[in-house]
């Protein structure tokens, strides 16, 4: 019994998406049975005082001068069929589409309501790539779909380098990884579009996901076209820009002994401090899309991710530092819980916040750390991160609980996800 209440109530709340169809469907249903009786009256000439009444009532609300009655039911009845239609069919796709709607987990007006919430959730633009954002999103798509994953477009390793070398379009892995992240059938679209071929001559390595596209790129001219188009075959809630469309952006880097590094694969594994580092084109745009979310974007989302790798090459792109500078939103630096072997290897915190700000040019008013660093496996070779807010930090430091306890190497998505919507609200 208070199971259906409770589903009463929630579906009794304004902007559900059924009680409107069904409203319809029900006048349909009216429509067609007035009009059954005024044809039914008219052909079995029924001259009963309650029938005289009807037909009364039926000129007087119908077209009485216009039509007889016989069309006058033909015409109403018709309207009302298809009035019943319509209500039912689209009541018919929203109570398939909250059944389906895997971002709930509950029944179905329950994940209306929950649909409902999300539609009206904030806008969010998340900047960075790889493993790290893709966390991110599966935490922030249960409170919005307002969402824009903004990723760097300079790997060049694995799969997504063979096929930037084969065919000259943007890495397709890091959007790849953020696709499946948003989508409302994940578990399946992870099997799906990360399966790895084997076997096969230029196949070997690839994942089915970057191999499908590379082919909406060449079909549809780059990696952000394919995107556009990957997101509506896929019902992706949400979206995912690469931060230029420039086809061949490259990733360069000096260490601090004078070693120059060339590619984004080099300086992941480097073992070395960088004190440089930049892309090539040097004149290479921001995605107008990109600048376009950041712009309206109620608060802006830097990390986690590969900091030199991920996250630094967005922001070496033209336009993309000062459009997150002049935002008056809170930009939010998520540090991560442990160094990433070969590229921040002995890093902590203030050294996370510290190369970024350096580096990106951008000034964050927030910085976000794991308050709970969990000891992470010799075999790893990374270190947890612990706790510590800059002296020279004039932001808002928030340490807080982040930790995914499975993988003590990544955050919890549903951890940075609610304190990240704290933040927002509390403005």
């Amino acid at each position: 019994m208070d199971n259906w209440k409770r589903s009463l109530g929630v579906l009794l709340l304004p902007g559900i998406g059924l009680k409107r169809w069904l409203a319809l469907a029900g006048a349909g249903v009216l429509l067609l049975v007035l009009g059954a009786t005024l044809a039914a009256l008219e052909l079995t000439a029924l001259s009963l005082e309650v029938a005289d009444r009807l037909i009364g009532f039926g000129r007087a609300a119908t077209l009485a001068n216009v039509l007889p009655v016989l069309w006058r039911g033909v015409l109403f009845g018709a309207l009302g069929l298809a009035m019943f239609g319509a209500g039912a069919f689209q009541a018919y796709r929203t109570l398939l589409s909250a059944a389906t709607y895997r971002r709930a987990g509950g029944g179905v007006v329950e994940n209306l309501s929950v649909r409902r919430s999300r539609r009206g959730g904030p806008a969010i633009a998340a900047i960075g790539g790889g493993t790290g954002m893709a966390s991110l999103l599966r935490g922030l798509k249960r409170y919005t779909e307002d969402i824009t994953a903004i990723v760097t477009a300079a790997d060049d390793g694995g799969s997504s380098g063979r096929l930037r070398s084969d065919f000259g379009v943007s890495p397709p892995g890091d959007a790849r990884q953020c696709l499946i992240a948003l989508s409302d059938s994940e578990p399946l679209m992870d099997e799906v579009l990360s399966y790895r071929f084997e076997t096969g001559e230029g196949l070997e390595g690839h994942s089915m996901g970057n191999l499908l596209l590379t082919a909406l790129a060449q079909n549809r001219g780059d990696l952000h076209d394919a995107l556009q188009a990957a997101a509506r075959l896929l019902n992706i809630k949400g979206e995912v820009v690469p931060s230029t469309r420039e086809p061949d952006l490259t990733l360069f880097a000096e260490t601090e002994d004078a070693v120059f590094l060339h590619g984004e694969s080099a300086i992941g594994t480097a073992n070395k401090p960088i004190a440089h580092l930049w892309v090539e084109p040097r004149g290479a745009l921001a995605n107008p899309a990109a600048l376009e979310a950041i712009a309206r974007a109620e608060i802006i989302v830097i990390g986690p991710g590969s900091l030199y790798t991920s996250i630094l090459p967005n922001f070496l792109i033209r336009g993309v530092s000062k459009a997150v500078e002049d935002s008056e939103v809170p930009k939010v630096f998520v540090c991560n819980v442990a160094t990433q072997y070969g590229e921040t290897d002995n890093f902590d915190a203030e050294s996370h916040l510290r190369v970024f700000e350096e580096q990106a040019g951008v000034s964050v008013s927030h910085f976000l750390v794991n308050s709970r660093p969990i000891a992470v496996e010799p075999e790893f070779r990374q270190d947890p991160i612990r706790p510590a807010n800059p002296h020279w930090f004039d932001g808002a430091f928030i340490s807080a609980d982040l930790v995914d306890e499975r993988l003590p190497t990544r955050h919890d998505p549903h951890k940075l996800a609610a304190q990240l919507l704290r933040i927002l609200r509390a403005g």
